[in-house]
């Protein structure tokens, strides 16, 4: 009988812990899909900033197409690179939590990623940023982190498309684009910290590609928490 605990006891953690949040995003996915397509929806969302050179031209990009777009911000970066906020505040764009460090919540201690997620949020809040979303580092929630964005009344920000802008070879942009095509819209994970000068081109190329898209398909261009009508 204590043998059959041992071992059932490690399987039910993993499903509370880890099976059951994944499976909520699964579900979120597909009705982000289902939105966009139905509702004709590109949603441009970016992670891991801000970014001192990055973001100042995805936003002088965004303006010439008069588009809005969810930054999903790291608290750590908003400390120290914040000043461009207040000119992301102007433009209506969606600001979001992205944790406070980038921790992956499923390769730390559960009491670890969680203080991560809420640190987050409080520097946010400190901020005096009117914030909805939450998106979970690499996409790994947890049941702690989970039930912690529940409790505060903040959504999780899944997204429909990879634009591949992390991975060792960069795919080409048409792929991403032709991607969204198929779809008939969607909501595209890039990221906007700085980096190389290849990914740093990749993504305004990306972004700029999908932008035109939207235009000569008459999609509408709006924010995740447009698109979830979160007030």
């Amino acid at each position: 009988m204590i043998w059959m605990i041992l071992f059932v006891l490690p399987i039910l953690f993993v499903v509370l812990y880890c099976a059951i949040p994944y499976t909520v995003r699964l579900f979120s996915e597909m009705d982000l899909r289902r939105r966009c397509r139905k509702e004709r929806v590109l949603v441009l969302t970016y992670d891991d900033g801000p970014g001192e050179e990055t973001t100042p031209k995805l936003l002088d990009l965004l303006d010439q197409h008069q588009a809005k777009a969810t930054f999903y911000l790291v608290g750590k970066n908003v400390q120290i690179k914040g000043s461009i906020l207040p000119r992301m505040q102007r433009a209506g764009h969606d600001l979001a939590s992205h944790s406070q460090n980038h921790l992956n919540g499923w390769k730390v201690t559960p009491w670890r990623s969680l203080k991560d997620v809420l640190q987050g949020f409080s520097t946010l809040k400190r901020t005096n940023i009117d914030f909805a979303l939450f998106r979970p580092p690499y996409g790994k929630i947890n049941l702690l982190t989970w039930l912690a964005a529940a409790r505060q009344r903040i959504h999780l920000g899944w997204w429909t498309i990879v634009s591949g802008d992390t991975c060792a070879n960069l795919p080409d942009v048409a792929s991403i684009v032709a991607m969204a095509e198929r779809d008939g819209g969607g909501v595209v994970l890039m990221h906007d910290f700085d980096r190389s000068e290849e990914r740093f081109f990749y993504v305004l190329e990306l972004t700029a590609r999908l932008l035109d898209l939207a235009e000569s398909r008459g999609w509408k261009v709006m924010t995740q928490r447009e698109l979830l009508r979160i007030r």
